[in-house]
């Protein structure tokens, strides 16, 4: 499973001797796709040390210039820091980016505690990038989903990344995939999962035949209408469709998103102000001390 975040010892075990454990998603009997048509869509890279290569981890979704949207768990298993790890934007394929952008920093939510914790919910988190990504066909944000009270369960809705195409995850596409699948009941997707009905209140569930997502796809948008409804967290292994994969609900948490770029657009700005106060002090200092040279050198001449 891309990532089962439990709500309970019991639950842990039953699942551990269930599924093998798995930090990422695919897209299995999906169709090729082209970025135009979901320019939200990037990969989040990472490498293990400075002098690494990068290679794809995860998905996201643009939500502004400077900030993705994307699965909490990408970076806790294994732990990246932000040098390590780099958004790429602006092509269907892997291996043709036309937008590369480290990050400056990323905020997993304070919630989140993954396997074994007291909610499987908030696996969500805001990856800061370090320059803004220019916006066009190809690289535009998403709109989120703010309808908290609204019940997608029937609605056909997609999901796309770059996870792996076959059930057992070995085969990786170089272009991005595609799928459009069925949202289901939240309370048959707890049941499918044994999950307790109050533990999992923020979620999204999809399934349909074979159709699924799977390694390499965490992070990815769910997509109902134009609007990013989920962020994708876990499904089981292999990733056949027999049991719903599990989306993070996105009007549920709009709000920490929102005060997130609130606090970082203002401290910026602040930053900015400051920046530009120490350089505005530094040439009124210069402009100082040319006065004052041009003084002495003219009491000098008067003395002489």
């Amino acid at each position: 499973m891309y990532r089962v975040f439990i709500v309970s010892a019991f639950i842990v075990i039953y699942i551990a001797s269930t599924f093998a454990a798995d930090t990422s998603v695919k897209i299995v009997n999906g169709e090729e796709a082209n970025i135009e048509d979901h320019p939200w869509m990037v990969s989040l890279q990472a490498r293990d040390n400075e002098g690494g290569t990068f290679t794809h981890i995860c998905g996201g979704a643009i939500i502004d210039r400077s900030w993705v949207l994307t699965a909490g768990h990408c970076v806790i298993y294994p732990v990246y820091e932000p040098k390590n790890m780099r958004v790429v934007a602006g092509s269907s394929f892997l291996s043709q980016m036309k937008q590369i952008i480290p990050l400056k920093k990323y905020y997993v939510h304070e919630e989140y505690v993954g396997v074994g914790g007291d909610s499987t919910d908030p696996d969500l988190m805001l990856l800061q990038l370090k320059t803004p990504l220019k916006f066009g066909s190809t690289v535009n944000k998403i709109d989120l989903d703010t309808d908290i009270g609204k019940n997608y369960t029937g609605e056909l809705c997609t999901i796309s990344g770059w996870g792996a195409t076959n059930a057992t995850g070995v085969n990786y596409p170089d272009r991005l995939q595609v799928v459009s699948m069925p949202v289901v009941a939240k309370d048959f997707c707890q049941a499918s999962w044994s999950f307790p009905s109050k533990s999992s209140v923020n979620i999204t569930c999809l399934q349909d035949g074979k159709k699924d997502s799977c390694n390499r796809d965490s992070g990815g948008p769910l997509v109902c209408s134009k609007k990013l409804v989920g962020v994708l967290s876990y499904g089981p292994t292999p990733c056949d469709g027999r049991i719903p994969s599990v989306y993070v609900t996105v009007s549920a948490y709009t709000d920490w998103i929102k005060e997130k770029l609130k606090n970082e657009n203002k401290k910026n700005k602040k930053d900015k102000k400051s920046k530009n106060n120490k350089s505005n002090n530094k040439g009124k200092k210069n402009n100082t001390d040319k006065k004052n040279n041009k003084e002495k050198k003219n009491n000098k001449n008067n003395k002489n």
